[in-house]
């Protein structure tokens, strides 16, 4: 009777996955578990998506809507500035606070299984987008190469701190956060500050 119910917007399946992702995590999600909660065949969800890695786009795509929704607007605050890489201090708080509010959807999003999924040049674009906004700032050409390893560096720095409060890893917590991130920053991203307009 309503298992073959017609899907009228394709959001109905991504947010049920997105219930799933966050209840368990992306390991857990399957088709069985999706078309149960959805109440349709799994035949009619291939009516829809083609496979698992086509679904993992959408959810990626949702996912990375999500977390970047009210970033850009703050980071162009750091548009401006002199010290522009600071911007990176601005995204790991909200990708920490991004993180303890959706812990599993910012683990699929941020997990090293993901990249067999960007070969999707919007999504890749997407996933680069907040480092690429760097670029045209650089006044050294030279130093760009390294620039952009830095904050490569930072940006998995900051992922593994952020981990770390959201897994409850033995000596970090959202407390110490700010410290270390601001260590990073100077470690890592304060040296070049020279180098962007």
């Amino acid at each position: 009777m309503g298992r073959d119910r017609k899907i009228e917007d394709m959001s109905v399946i991504t947010e049920a996955a997105m219930t799933i992702i966050e209840a368990s995590g992306v390991e857990h999600l399957s088709a069985r578990k999706l078309t149960a909660q959805l109440h349709i065949s799994p035949m009619t969800l291939y009516n829809y998506v083609d496979n698992r890695d086509a679904l993992l786009k959408l959810l990626l795509k949702r996912g990375f809507e999500e977390l970047w929704s009210g970033l850009k607007e703050k980071l162009e605050l750091y548009a401006t500035t002199d010290k522009p890489l600071r911007m990176y201090i601005a995204l790991a708080e909200h990708l920490l606070h991004f993180g303890r509010r959706r812990p599993n959807l910012y683990r699929f999003l941020f997990s090293s299984d993901i990249a067999r999924l960007l070969s999707d040049e919007t999504l890749a674009r997407e996933y680069r987008s907040i480092s690429q906004t760097i670029l045209p700032r650089i006044q050294d050409i030279s130093k760009e190469r390294d620039i952009l390893d830095d904050i490569y560096m930072f940006q998995v720095l900051i992922n593994a701190l952020i981990l770390g409060v959201i897994d409850k890893k033995v000596g970090m917590s959202a407390d110490r956060f700010p410290i270390l991130v601001q260590k990073a920053y100077d470690s890592l991203l304060l040296r070049n500050e020279e180098f962007i307009k």
